[in-house]
């Protein structure tokens, strides 16, 4: 969930039931006074048979859905309810019949690997839905990450998020795939595709504005002539945003590659029928290879606003679990902003890098 837009655009500035909220959080004036470690064992995971999703390692049943990872449920057509366990049948528009339990979105707990591509994003505790999205591809050499945040205070920013996100990921992939090596031409081309998506999504009655979203979209490429660079660009509005995680001296430090399109707490520009300005910010920065791009919402950072506090974190969970990466640090990152209290939705997209030898 990203904060409200305002309505004119100004300077940017950088910028479970049971866990009280959060003043600071509240404020929307950075990290939380306390912060939690996750305490998240990871080791080889498992898909659930029914939803699909990655299960802890070693559990007998789904976290996400409630399904058994051996035994009947194993053969519905969808899973069991997550509260009496009543067959997929029985649950009608999102809420089981037997016991009236709602059921969790497709989109609540999302994890997905595409080579060393890795994406995570989840509900959060204190959202209905998860209104963030994200979207990831390759084409040959070249990665694509996409993250976006749905505004929401509008009209269905859920499907203002998806549909920017996969519009600006089709849109790369098109034409990477096609030779094109303008990279900064391809982002703000796949921009104005998730504009143009973002706002055909239809506004409902009583609705307190089109749907909106954030999105910072992300292309990684190797230097053609020297394999120990590689090249990141990225074009954004609103805040969500792009780091990079590199090794200096034994420790992961980060660097911030966006900036915030924020004003007073509330977000200057995003995608929607409603944008005054949907001309995304763009920018390209050299790395030594070795390092990864981190993609992410505000429900991440707004943890861990500074880079290091970012890089204490992920320093820590490195400690705590050596050799972490993919999928399992994608998981750990969406764990940590959920013992902070979860209250916004998190996603996180990770793409790591090798030195060459």
């Amino acid at each position: 969930m990203s904060d409200t837009p305002t309505p004119e655009a100004a300077e940017p500035s950088e910028a479970s039931e049971s866990i009280p909220v959060s003043e600071a959080f509240e404020a929307e004036s950075g990290v939380a006074e306390a912060v939690v470690m996750p305490t998240v064992e990871v080791t080889e995971s498992q898909t659930c048979p029914a939803c699909g999703e990655l299960g802890a390692p070693g559990a007998s049943w789904c976290e996400a859905c409630g399904a058994d990872f051996a035994g009947e449920h194993a053969a519905l057509s969808g899973p069991p309810c997550i509260d009496c366990g009543a067959a997929h049948e029985d649950i009608v528009e999102g809420y089981c019949g037997n016991c009236g339990r709602k059921q969790p979105g497709e989109r609540d707990h999302q994890n997905e690997m595409l080579g060393a591509i890795a994406a995570a994003s989840d509900r959060g505790l204190r959202h209905h839905q998860n209104e963030d999205a994200y979207a990831i591809g390759q084409s040959g050499d070249r990665v694509i990450s996409i993250v976006c945040d749905g505004v929401s205070t509008t009209n269905d920013p859920q499907d203002a998020s998806l549909a920017a996100a996969t519009a600006a990921r089709d849109s790369l992939q098109e034409t990477l795939d096609g030779g094109n090596t303008d990279i900064e031409a391809a982002l703000v081309t796949a921009v104005a595709a998730a504009q143009e998506a973002a706002a055909s999504v239809p506004t409902g009655a009583g609705s307190d504005g089109p749907a909106s979203t954030t999105i910072v979209a992300s292309v990684l490429a190797p230097d053609p002539s020297d394999p120990s660079i590689v090249r990141t660009w990225h074009a954004w509005l609103g805040d969500s945003r792009a780091y990079w995680i590199h090794e200096v001296d034994g420790a992961l430090t980060v660097t911030q590659l966006t900036t915030d399109d924020v004003f007073e707490n509330s977000i200057t520009r995003w995608l929607g029928a409603d944008a005054t300005d949907a001309t995304p910010s763009i920018s390209m920065v050299e790395h030594d290879a070795g390092g990864q791009l981190l993609g992410c919402s505000d429900g991440l950072w707004k943890y861990v606003p500074e880079e290091d506090q970012l890089a204490e974190l992920l320093n820590r969970l490195r400690s705590a679990q050596p050799g972490l990466a993919g999928v399992e640090l994608a998981q750990a990152l969406v764990a940590f902003a959920n013992e902070q209290g979860g209250h916004d939705n998190t996603t996180v997209v990770i793409v790591p890098t090798e030195k060459p030898e």
